[in-house]
């Protein structure tokens, strides 16, 4: 149809004129050093950009998760409806039994049925697992911890002082990510969630947020180990939790500083506030742009001086203390490429996983033919290799080939599997076929700086290759969670496999009257008497989260459209 203006051609000037621009254009371009390789796209640390180049910070976009769809007819279809949904009934046994025994309190005690104050009286568990029961559509546990988070909860009042790291993570993670979720319309209820509910939780995630703001008020931005709530001011440990109680000033460690970002980024898009996510990124930029020349780059010593932004110890790791702040690294360039620190922080990630493939990964010594030689990733702390790794360090594997996947460096992605397959080697080998907390090995052609101190740990280490200091099994999610990674990153169902082998794994020995409890001893078989009247909230949060999520339907929280944060609390990925 005419719209009252013909198309006319250009003058014959103008098309001479515009033939020799694009000859211009073009030889440019075929002299552009980046010619062929892709100059938009940065892949693997021997091709990153120096830091500081112009298109350092804007990645193009790239497909992580397998193309599900592609290898079953355009359908979805490699999930597993059976095994999801008995997933979901744990949840569900593990929503009612916390709702009989300690509705409103942090945690309920699994075994005897009373309840436990360990995160300030704030309903961690019902909090925390906001997020799994809305993608879970477990529609009417869903709506009575959303009433409960509206109109019950009081962050005002504080049992004690508050952790900044923990209340972050656990329920101001949770209330940003359920708006999240909610304005992505992530529901299949019965009748919609009104938007004044909404409006009303994201009103609690600010005012937490609020609560928290002092938490920032040091030198350096990097945030105060505990937050006074009733006098408005950050503060050190009490006394007996000081790790350093003689230090002059409150040290944290990088996990602390480095594991506010996602959260508070996508709560100030939620709300146009700015100032959340500038706190955020203020208080790991000591981390991130340091002025320390590391002698392994990338990977930072801790824990760090908030007043002065120095390291105090010489303590590098993967594991407890360090985790999360490696973890957010790659997740912060994922989330937002578009962020003018971007390029920096996959820059960071990048350096940190060179270096800990060059000094902190080692196979451990085979002990027989049959025994296979594990990659198992190391610590070190003031010139001694420890051979030692935690469970908390499991997640390493699913960031790696998360990260991996993003930036097409397929030689990360395959180390991240081999960590994945060594923490499922442990696992494997214990009588309930859990991991346990702590382990140890001997490593091939170099000293560590342990050895089996018991009888029983000879043996094991002869049997096995490794032996284990820390039997206990916390609920933790680490280890499925890369199972998650691993299979959607893949599309390998042994993976998924392994996901269900952990699971009936972990309700034969976890299965408690009041819900699911700790395991005190994972050598020993499962029963009344190998269990902890103990579980925290983690468990719903992301322990049964990516279990579920590993056999649902691929679509759900595509890693194209959604980025985790360290408690399992999605956070959609923004342009």
């Amino acid at each position: 149809m005419g719209t009252g203006r013909s198309f006319q051609r250009p003058s014959s000037r103008l098309r001479v004129l515009a033939f020799w621009a694009a000859i211009a254009l073009c030889t440019l371009y075929l002299l552009h050093p980046g010619f062929g390789s892709d100059s938009s796209v940065f892949v693997g640390h021997h091709n990153t950009p120096p830091l500081g180049h112009p298109h350092a910070a804007k990645p193009r976009p790239r497909p992580v998760q397998f193309d599900f769809r592609r290898y079953h007819g355009g359908k979805a279809g490699a999930g597993n409806k059976e095994r999801a949904d008995a997933v979901r009934q744990v949840m569900k046994r593990t929503f009612w039994k916390y709702r009989k025994a300690a509705w409103g309190m942090d945690e309920v005690r699994p075994v005897t049925g009373g309840n436990r104050t360990s995160r300030n009286g704030w309903a961690a568990t019902l909090v925390d697992t906001l997020t799994t029961t809305l993608m879970m559509g477990l529609e009417e546990e869903f709506m009575l911890a959303l009433n409960y988070s509206i109109h019950e909860l009081d962050f005002s009042k504080a049992e004690d002082l508050v952790d900044p790291f923990e209340t972050t993570i656990r329920y101001l993670g949770s209330l940003v990510s359920t708006v999240d979720l909610l304005d992505a319309g992530f529901t299949n209820f019965s009748r919609p969630v009104e938007k004044k509910d909404r409006d009303a939780l994201l009103a609690q995630a600010l005012f937490l947020a609020d609560k928290l703001a002092p938490g920032f008020d040091t030198p350096t931005g990097m945030i105060w180990p505990r937050i006074n709530f009733t006098s408005g001011v950050g503060c050190r440990e009490e006394e007996k939790d000081r790790p350093y109680p003689h230090f002059e000033h409150a040290t944290i460690g990088p996990a602390r500083a480095g594991s506010n970002w996602l959260e508070n980024m996508a709560l100030s898009r939620l709300s146009g506030l700015k100032i959340y996510g500038e706190n955020a990124t203020k208080a790991w930029k000591p981390l991130v742009y340091t002025k320390w020349v590391e002698e392994w780059p990338g990977l930072i010593d801790g824990p760090w001086d908030i007043m002065t932004g120095t390291p105090f110890d010489h303590h590098r790791s993967w594991g407890a203390g360090h985790d999360s702040y490696y973890e957010y690294l790659i997740k912060a360039h994922i989330m937002i490429p578009s962020d003018p620190h971007s390029g920096k922080y996959r820059d960071r990630w990048l350096q940190a996983v060179k270096s800990t493939r060059e000094h902190l990964i080692f196979q451990g010594r085979s002990v027989d033919g049959d025994t296979e030689a594990h990659h198992w990733l190391h610590q070190w702390r003031n010139g001694w290799l420890i051979n030692e790794m935690g469970h908390l360090a499991c997640f390493t594997g699913g960031n790696w080939m998360l990260g991996g996947a993003y930036l097409a460096d397929s030689s990360i992605v395959s180390m991240g599997a081999e960590l994945v397959k060594a923490c499922r080697a442990v696992y494997a080998a214990t009588e309930t076929s859990i991991g346990p907390e702590y382990w140890q090995w001997i490593p091939a052609d170099r000293d560590g700086a342990y050895a089996p101190q018991s009888e029983g740990q000879e043996q094991q280490l002869q049997e096995l290759g490794w032996w284990i200091t820390d039997a206990r099994y916390m609920l933790r999610p680490e280890t499925v969670e890369s199972y998650f990674y691993a299979y959607r990153i893949t599309g390998d169902k042994k993976y998924q496999d392994w996901a269900w082998e952990a699971f009936v794994a972990y309700v034969k020995a976890t299965k408690a009257p009041f819900g699911y409890a700790e395991v005190r001893d994972v050598t020993m078989p499962p029963g009344e008497d190998n269990r902890e009247d103990l579980a925290e909230s983690f468990w719903g949060a992301e322990t049964l989260k990516y279990l579920w999520l590993a056999f649902c339907d691929e679509d759900v929280a595509n890693l194209d459209e959604w980025v985790f944060s360290t408690e399992a609390h999605p956070f959609r990925i923004q342009p």
